[in-house]
């Protein structure tokens, strides 16, 4: 009997700890809804062109942008205290926009860079680094604090790279084709611009 009632205490103990367990979905996850910083984003496609207000708002008041289900915007009064966002002008951003533009450019912008990328060239339309190292440059635009010219280095190193856009740390290259490289610190053998 002692047993059956120690089984008993230790099941109801991990099912009390199993419902403290808090799981945490961030913006550009799925199923995610809440807040979204507009920031530098293309303009947010909305569900309604003016915003929505529950409770009085001061007329200087920041208009809050939310992704939410869509029976949470055409019920807003009764879940806008689920967002925080009763005493706020509120925007609700469509489902569409939210998924096809806002989560990519979210997910892509949390994604680490490289901290040291090794090439023999590197072919794409964005190169950016703190710090790249490579024999030739061929861009359309070149962005960089310091521009090394290091003549006489031929080290090469790894293998081509071609892509849209190269980002990391440190790149170390051959040859980079881009149409914009962006760098803090640029060593090239030969820098070739279209400006």
């Amino acid at each position: 009997m002692k047993r059956i009632f120690v089984a008993a205490a230790l099941v109801a103990s991990a099912s009390a700890f199993a419902g403290d367990v808090g799981v945490s979905i961030g913006v550009g996850q799925p199923g995610f809804h809440g807040r979204i910083d507009i920031g530098n984003a293309p303009p947010p496609q909305l569900i309604y062109t003016q915003p929505v207000v529950v409770e009085p708002i001061p007329a200087n008041a920041t208009p809050v942008y939310l992704y939410v289900p869509p029976y949470e915007a055409k019920n807003w009064h009764r879940y806008c205290h689920k967002y925080a966002a009763c005493a706020a002008p509120v925007y609700f951003v469509q489902q569409e926009w939210y998924e096809n533009v806002y989560a990519p450019r979210v997910r892509h912008a949390a994604q680490p860079m490289a901290q040291v990328f090794y090439a023999h060239d590197i072919h794409g339309d964005v190169v950016r680094a703190n710090v790249i190292r490579a024999h030739d440059v061929h861009a359309e635009n070149v962005h960089a604090r310091v521009v090394y010219r290091a003549r006489g280095d031929d080290s090469k190193e790894g293998e081509d790279v071609d892509a849209r856009a190269v980002s990391a740390s440190e790149i170390v290259a051959h040859d980079i084709h881009a149409r914009v490289v962006e760098a803090d610190t640029l060593y090239v053998h030969d820098l070739h611009t279209g400006r």
